[in-house]
């Protein structure tokens, strides 16, 4: 029993290992402001001159990229994770050829 760890020591494991995968805080809260501004300026804008200043970003909520969107269609023939996997697969190959010599 001495070698294993106790429930605590699992549990900070655990978090730390959770903790490694998050953004840190300062990105969050930049990020926060960014919106915060560009909500304030949209606000402004709307009551001021009585129409939006422009689009939202593409990307955020509720207004996907042109790729997220032809990808829920349906149209693209296979991902693009696939295409990126299979250019990796080529440059590899290419590395092999390059260190036979």
């Amino acid at each position: 029993m001495a070698g294993e760890k106790s429930t605590w020591e699992q549990l900070l494991a655990k978090r730390a290992e959770w903790a490694e995968h998050q953004p840190s805080l300062g990105a969050e809260l930049k990020a926060m402001a960014r919106e915060a501004v560009k909500d304030i300026r949209g606000t402004v804008h709307q009551s001021w001159f009585g129409q939006p200043e422009h689009g939202a970003e593409l990307g955020t909520p509720l207004n996907p990229t042109p790729q997220m969107t032809t990808q829920d269609l349906g149209t693209v023939h296979g991902s693009y994770q696939a295409m990126l996997d299979s250019y990796a697969a080529q440059g590899r190959v290419a590395d092999e050829r390059e260190n036979e010599r």
